[in-house]
This record gives C-alpha cells, sequence and structure tokens, in this order.
C-alpha cells in the first residue's frame, strides 16, 4: 500500500507463477498463487480506484492465461512468446512466427488486456522459443557474444537493429497496432544505446538521457558518484542523443513516436478490437485487421529488407476507401478485385477503412459503364446509322447513358424527353466524328448537351480503357464489331479540333455551321501531327485534354445560347496583354441560321504547373504544421509561414492586376466599365438579404444534427437576423458610384494555377447552375476577392480536419491557434498584395462592399452544404458568424 498511497498507478508483480512454493512442483499455477492474487486484487479493487496489476509470467499463452483467473486477478500480463517472434519474423522475413503465435494466443477475460513489449526491461529474453530458434536470434542479433546474457541478450533496442531506424519503426508499428497494451521501456523512444562493457544487466540501466547538460540531465551529482555512468560513446552518448535535442528535431526518433501514439489513442480498434488476420500469397507481408464496433482498420506491414507487392482479399469491404492514418491520405477505394499494395523495405500501412471518403488527390474515378449495350448497324455511314435508328438511341441508349454521366447536371431530374436533336461531321478525321447535339426536357425545362461521338473496333486492339469505359452502345458493320463512344476519349478528336483551328474551317451544322475561329495566338501554338494526347477530365462538367504540350482543348458539355464567359474572358483579357491567365487560342462555335452562338469548345495556350492553389495551400499548411513544434518550449522556425503569405500575396497581385485591365476604358460595350446606381445597391441589398434567409432556413432543418458550438452560432444568427439585414443594408450604400466591371464570378483557389512561385487565373465560365446573363453581368471585383477569402477559410477547415490524425501529437488549441493565424495571414497578404496594384478606388467604401459580399457568399455556402454536404455545414457557419460579429460589433455597442 506503501507505493499505491503515494499514486503509482499500478503494480508489476515479479515472477509471479512462483509467489507460492510446494515441493515436487515447478510451484507455477498453483491454486495458492491464485488464492493470493485474489486477495490483493480484492483488497486493491476495494481501497483503490482505476489502478492495475501487471503479471510478470514468462510462460506460454495458455499457462499465463490463468493469472487472469476470471477477471478477478491480475488486470494485465505480459505476452513473452509474441516479443521474440516479431525479431525471428523480421529476421527470416517470413510473417510465420508472428501468426503461428497469435493463433495459439487464447481469450482472455473481457476486462483483462495483454501487455506486449518489444524487450523484456533489461533485456530479449529468449526463453519463449527452442533451443535452434534461439541460436538463430543469437547469431542475427548478437553475434558479439558479449551481448548474451542467460537465455537472452543484453542491448537496447537500436544497437540490437544495428542502428537501423526502419526496423525500429515497423517493430514499434507492430507493437502499436497488435493486440494489447504496448510497454515502452524508458529511452527507447530516443533511441539510447547501451555500455556493452558493463557487467551483467548493467549495461543497459544507465541513466536516462535528458539533455547535453552533465550526467545528461539525469543528475547534477559528481559524475563519479554515480551507480552506473551515463552514455559517452560518439554514436549514442549523452550529448548526441537526448531528450532536449529531438524535441526541437521535428524528424527525430521522440517526435515520431510521439505522434504514432498519438494516433494510436485516437482509434479504440487498437486497445479493444477483435484481431483477424489476412493471408496473402507473399508471406513476406503481414496484414490484419482491428475490428472495434463500426470501425474497421487494416495494418499490412513489409518484413523484408526489400519492397515488396501484396493482394489482398478485401472483398467483403468493396466501396469501403482505404484512409492512411499518419497524414490522412486517401488511397483508391476497394473493389471486388484483390487489392494491390506496394510497401517499401519494412515498410508498414496502417488505415481506416472508411465508409466515406473523398477520393485521394490525383485520382480520377473511372467512369461508370453501361449496364448493357444495343447494338447498332452501320450500312453506310455511321450518320446514316444514327438518323436510320433515331428512335432506338432515343428510347434505349441516351437515357441510361446520361444518367450515369457526371457531367449531366440533370440527371436528378426525370426527363421527359430525350432527343438527338442535330449531328455533325468533322472534318479531319481519320474515322466518322459526329458532334451529336443532344436536347432534353423536364419540369426545369429544356437543355441542350454536347457528345462527340465515334467508333473504336475491336480489331483495332487500342489498349486505352477510356473509349470503353465511355462507350454507348456495340456497333457492326457485317462481320466487324465495336463500341460507339464519347468521341471525346480518341485522339482522332483532338486532333480533328486543333486541325478545324489551323484551318479555320467551317462546317454544316442543321440550319447552320460550325465555326472554327482562331486567333493571331493560334499559329504559334499548333502542335506537332504526332503530339502526346493527355486527357485531364472527362466527366466534370466540362471535358479538357493537353495536346502536346501547347494546347489545352476544352469541351463543354452543357451548350448555352449567346457569348460564353470563357471564351469571353479568355480573348478579351488576351487583347489586352493580361499574361497571367492562359491565353485564347481559338473558339469552336455553332452559328445558327439567325446568328445565334453557342460555344462548342475553346483551345487555350497550356501553362506548365504544380497544380492549382487550393492543392497547393493543402500542402503547404499541412507542411506547415508537421514543422511545428509538438511542445511550446521548442522553438518554432520564425518564417515558417513565408511560403504560403508569398503565395497568397501573389494571388493578390495577379488578381489585382486583372481588375485593373477590367477596370480599363474600352469601346467594347460588353467590358466597359459602369456605375453603381441606387438600383444596383437595392439589388444587391434585397439579395443579400434573400441569402441570409435561405441560410436560416438551412439552418432550421439541420439544427438537430449540428454540434453544440455550431447550434449557438445557427441560434445567435438567427436572433440577429434583422440587425444582421439592416447592417447588411448599409454596406450596400456604401458602394454609390462604384465601379462596376466584369470580373471572373466564381473565383476560389481551385481557379488558380501555381507555376514557379507565379500564379495564372482560370476558368471563367463562372458557377454554371447560374444564368448566362448574370455571369456575364458587370458587377463589384469585391465579390472575386469574398470569394478568396472564403476559399482561404475552407483550405484551413479542411487542414484543422485531417491533421486530427496527421498532427495529433500537437495539443488540439495549439494547433487551432496555429491554423487561426496562418488564415489571418493569408488574408492580410492576399489583401496587401491587391490593393498593390488593383485600380485605386475608396478604401472604406471596397472594405464596406468586402464585407458585404463575404456576409453573401458565406450565406450561400451554408445553404449549399446543408443541401449537399451535410457534414461541412459547421465550416461556413462559423465562418457566417463571425462575418456577422464584426460586422455587428459596432451596432450592439452603440446599442450599449
Amino acid at each position: 500500500r506503501f507505493w499505491l498511497d503515494l499514486g503509482v498507478d499500478g503494480l508489476r508483480l515479479d515472477a509471479v507463477p512462483y509467489l507460492v512454493e510446494r515441493e515436487g512442483t515447478n510451484n507455477e499455477n498453483l491454486p495458492e498463487t491464485h488464492a493470493v492474487l485474489r486477495k490483493i486484487r480484492a483488497s486493491l479493487d476495494a481501497h483503490y480506484a482505476a489502478r492495475m496489476l501487471l503479471a510478470e509470467a514468462n510462460q506460454w499463452p495458455e499457462d499465463v492465461k490463468e493469472y487472469f483467473g476470471a477477471g478477478d486477478e491480475c488486470h494485465m500480463a505480459f505476452h513473452f512468446p509474441l516479443m521474440p517472434r516479431m525479431y525471428m519474423a523480421i529476421a527470416r522475413e517470413d510473417r510465420f512466427p508472428i501468426t503461428d503465435i497469435l493463433r495459439q494466443t487464447p481469450d482472455i477475460p473481457e476486462s483483462c488486456q495483454w501487455a506486449i513489449f518489444l524487450r523484456n526491461h533489461d533485456e530479449l529474453t529468449l526463453e519463449m522459443v527452442t533451443n535452434a530458434e534461439r541460436d538463430y536470434l543469437w547469431e542475427t542479433y548478437a553475434a558479439d557474444r558479449r551481448a548474451r546474457l542467460n537465455l537472452g541478450i543484453r542491448r537496447r533496442l537500436l544497437p540490437l537493429l544495428e542502428h537501423d531506424r526502419r526496423r525500429v519503426e515497423l517493430l514499434n508499428y507492430l507493437l502499436l497496432s497488435m493486440p494489447g497494451t504496448p510497454v515502452i521501456y524508458y529511452g527507447d523512444e530516443i533511441g539510447m544505446g547501451d555500455n556493452i562493457h558493463l557487467g551483467d544487466r548493467d549495461g543497459v540501466r544507465t541513466p536516462m538521457q535528458w539533455s547535453p547538460d552533465r550526467n545528461g540531465g539525469f543528475s547534477r551529482a559528481d559524475p563519479a558518484s554515480l551507480v552506473l555512468p551515463p552514455i559517452m560513446d560518439p554514436l549514442y552518448g549523452f550529448e548526441s542523443v537526448n531528450v532536449e535535442v529531438q524535441d526541437r528535431d521535428q524528424h527525430s526518433l521522440l517526435n515520431w513516436t510521439r505522434r504514432v501514439l498519438a494516433v494510436r489513442r485516437r482509434h479504440r480498434a487498437f486497445g479493444r478490437g477483435a484481431f483477424r488476420l489476412l493471408y496473402p500469397k507473399n508471406r513476406k507481408v503481414l496484414a490484419y485487421l482491428r475490428e472495434h464496433r463500426d470501425e474497421t482498420l487494416l495494418c499490412v506491414a513489409n518484413l523484408a529488407r526489400t519492397p515488396q507487392a501484396v493482394e489482398l482479399d478485401l472483398s467483403e469491404f468493396v466501396g469501403r476507401t482505404p484512409v492512411e492514418l499518419n497524414g490522412g491520405s486517401v488511397f483508391p477505394p476497394v473493389g471486388q478485385l484483390p487489392y494491390l499494395l506496394t510497401l517499401p523495405q519494412y515498410g508498414f500501412y496502417w488505415f481506416q477503412l472508411a465508409r466515406e471518403a473523398e477520393w485521394p488527390s490525383g485520382h480520377t474515378p473511372a467512369p461508370e459503364p453501361m449496364p448493357e449495350y444495343q447494338t447498332i448497324v452501320v450500312r453506310r455511314s455511321l450518320a446514316d446509322a444514327l438518323r436510320d435508328q433515331r428512335a432506338v438511341i432515343e428510347r434505349d441508349v441516351l437515357p441510361a447513358y446520361l444518367s450515369v454521366r457526371r457531367w449531366y447536371a440533370a440527371k436528378d431530374q426525370t426527363a421527359a424527353q430525350i432527343r438527338l436533336a442535330d449531328l455533325a461531321e468533322l472534318p479531319n478525321a481519320d474515322r466518322a466524328l459526329l458532334l451529336a447535339e443532344i436536347e432534353t426536357s423536364s419540369a426545369a425545362g429544356t437543355a441542350s448537351w454536347l457528345l462527340p461521338l465515334s467508333v473504336v473496333w475491336d480489331d483495332e486492339n487500342t489498349s486505352a480503357p477510356l473509349p470503353g469505359q465511355l462507350a454507348l452502345a456495340r456497333v457492326r458493320r457485317v462481320s466487324r464489331v465495336g463500341l460507339l463512344t464519347d468521341g471525346f476519349a480518341l485522339p482522332v478528336f483532338a486532333r480533328a479540333v486543333m486541325g478545324g483551328f489551323a484551318e479555320g474551317a467551317r462546317v454544316p451544322a442543321g440550319d447552320g455551321e460550325i465555326r472554327f475561329e482562331p486567333t493571331e495566338r493560334m499559329r504559334d501554338a499548333l502542335p506537332e501531327a504526332d503530339a502526346e494526347i493527355t486527357w485531364l477530365s472527362a466527366e466534370q462538367s466540362n471535358s479538357s485534354l493537353i495536346v502536346g504540350d501547347a494546347a489545352m482543348v476544352k469541351l463543354f458539355r452543357r451548350l448555352v445560347a449567346g457569348p460564353h464567359p470563357e471564351a469571353e474572358m479568355g480573348r478579351y483579357l488576351t487583347e489586352q496583354g493580361f499574361a497571367h491567365t492562359p491565353a485564347l487560342l481559338g473558339e469552336m462555335v455553332r452559328v445558327g441560321a439567325d446568328g445565334t452562338r453557342h460555344t462548342l469548345a475553346v483551345a487555350q495556350a497550356f501553362i506548365r504547373n504544380q497544380g492549382d492553389a487550393w492543392t497547393w495551400m493543402l500542402d503547404w499548411m499541412l507542411r506547415a504544421l508537421s514543422d511545428l513544434p509538438a511542445t511550446e518550449e521548442a522553438e518554432a522556425s520564425p518564417d515558417r509561414f513565408a511560403e504560403g503569405e508569398a503565395i497568397a500575396s501573389v494571388i493578390g497581385q495577379r488578381l489585382g492586376e486583372m481588375h485593373a485591365v477590367l477596370a480599363r476604358s474600352t469601346k467594347a460595350p460588353d467590358f466597359a466599365p459602369e456605375r453603381a446606381d441606387d438600383a444596383v445597391l437595392d439589388r444587391w441589398a434585397r439579395d443579400v438579404a434573400a441569402q441570409i434567409d435561405a441560410a436560416l432556413r438551412a439552418l432550421a432543418g439541420a439544427r438537430a444534427s449540428l454540434e453544440p458550438q455550431a447550434q449557438a452560432e445557427a441560434e445567435a444568427l438567427e436572433r440577429a437576423r434583422g440587425l444582421l439585414v439592416d447592417v447588411a443594408r448599409g454596406l450596400a450604400r456604401h458602394g454609390a458610384g462604384a465601379t462596376l466591371t466584369r470580373i471572373h464570378g466564381d473565383l476560389h483557389l481551385g481557379q488558380m494555377l501555381v507555376s514557379s512561385g507565379d500564379v495564372y487565373i482560370i476558368d471563367f465560365e463562372g458557377e454554371p447552375a447560374r444564368p448566362l446573363e448574370q455571369r456575364r453581368a458587370k458587377t463589384s471585383p469585391m465579390r472575386d476577392l469574398a470569394g478568396v477569402i472564403r476559399s482561404f477559410d475552407y483550405a484551413v477547415a479542411v487542414v484543422g480536419r485531417k491533421s486530427r490524425e496527421a498532427h495529433a501529437h500537437v495539443a488540439e488549441e495549439r494547433r487551432e491557434a496555429f491554423l487561426a493565424e496562418i488564415l489571418n495571414r493569408l488574408n492580410a497578404c492576399f489583401l496587401a498584395g491587391y490593393r498593390a496594384l488593383a485600380p485605386s478606388s475608396d478604401d472604406a467604401a471596397d472594405a464596406a462592399l468586402l464585407r458585404l459580399f463575404l456576409i453573401e457568399k458565406a450565406a450561400y455556402e451554408v445553404a449549399y452544404e446543408a443541401a449537399n454536404r451535410p457534414s461541412w455545414i459547421d465550416v461556413p457557419l462559423h465562418g457566417l458568424a463571425r462575418i456577422a460579429d464584426e460586422v455587428l460589433a459596432p451596432e450592439r455597442q452603440a446599442a450599449e
């Protein structure tokens, strides 16, 4: 009771099988011993809450199980046979030693737990192996006979593994993910060494190395008076290996250990979950599942010194998405086929098999194929066959095909009629290449869609998967068969379009024609005839591909009458010399008999880039968090924000330059600046009020599912509705006489490309759901700024969610404060960069309008998330509440 009264959490019962001796027995598992243990346990439970007894019984698992009793003896017991077999499995590069002993491990009472470890305090004990196995382990891990002691090895972990951090990390991953509670011997978390020259076990009992100070910070006493001297050799000495030094190094073993321990603590499946082995054919790979309630974790370890590939049977988890626990990286979802993973030497993965997760960055899900194909018989031309069998196509082919296309935005509406409205044949193709215009009618109205069509024949032996994935029907010409597919998926489409631009071609189409209208930049950007073609997206709202490294072709799936903002803005900015957007190379339009234009596609200059600013910002923030010291005592890098601040500033500068170009006087009526009058201000105020009401309705419907903080914010917004609308009306009045220009209209970090420290603004189509007139309307440039600022907010929120796993070693309060500082700095640098190059105006009026449009944007996001992604509604809600507090603060102070 002495130690328990001092507050220790548990007691290790040394050599517990031998508490009682009886002549004529080996003294193990005697009834008298269990009686003593039950008495100790009863006294412990009666007088000390939440304390633990840990049994040391160096026996086989079925014998150790007895010391748990019926849950009324020891709480925990060391699992001795498992420990040496982990080393054996790595030495032999075979999972059998581990899987074999785990299969032999019996079930224990629910309230009890195994204690698993990598070394038994002073040594790696080898009592629970055969003589042959012991000799093998000695030769592998203790070739120096001075390291052998009794039936074990007296070395610390890092010297034992020859200073190989890869094996150290692998063993620790196994320790933290296998069934039981991990026990870590002091010093192993920093990779302490040993002194093999000291006798017996003293070589691994040297003082803990806290700092490079005297005696490693363990004691201020005269070094000669210590019971055992600290380690002082060049490799493991306390001056180089200590807690203080490793605390400052984000890549140290200490901080790595903190991170993986934090990950383990976040998943109860590791501590309490069921354990299930998988048996892939590659025996060098150990794979197992940890399952607890609705959580399933997959662990995969490469026990070999060489990289390995493994196929896992995860068919029971079809549709689940593996999310890697260290960094939150999302892997492709599990399908019907064996799941392929490749692992580096001594590599380890632990995944959560999530039911819902985002697609991995850079991964495009395969288009959903048709469940069954109709067969189109071709006798003359493909166009004739489609016209002759129009009824079958409109009734049986197109409805099923459109319903699984991601670019078909009306899939949630039942189409009363689908009509093949027109077919036009493109020139310069080595096969029939048609442009089909499809007309759909529904309760929402009539819409037109563009679908290129061509045939890929079975005897062509093409290995590209996209044509098959996008196929509509089978085609037969006599005995030759093939697939009718989306022509966009074939190289012939890109070459035909670029060829049309090169010639300025005109192609008959219905009652009008298709025109290829190149700009002056086209002649310098024409690719070689055999230029490589790269498909960026076939299944987004638009479809894009790159021809060589010269041009990008964007095909518009939804056809709208009138000048298209993408082409219109691209042409104007190119003509005005704005260099930070892709130059327009050409526009492909269908012109009707009455002169109405429908833009079908545009060609733009290709810009080599490092990805969009959204992905860049997420990666940078996650790196910045990784470099954040785990403790406040450790010194953070003074320039840790510099990289992100620089890009934010450049984003502001490029947007300011673009707005300056759009604010120039011009004779082009569609781009001539205008002034905001009272009608415009009233419309802004009405639109913001309507958006606030839409957000409040959405919040009312989602109130039950909101977290407490979000509920409080929603209630505060509801109470402040009238005042917020009044303030918004007042903010709008500051816009009297403000300059109205064309703007981007849908600007966020995903609409910018990062290239060698610079930024290019792309995608001027605007929000596709809005009418064309609204997307082309002149308005305040502050709307674009509001879009970027809200995008920064979303990026920080995404990183905040990801970092709960990837950076769990950093205290949540510290992590949130760091991300809040990032957000403030990004916004400040962005606005400073913008003001440096934007057209001069009234700063106070701009600030008021920016607040107005931030309210509108955040309220729009609340309504959008409630309808589409309810789990994300807290992000715009927090933003809206924060903006509302800022703009309402003066009113509330005046009322007080």
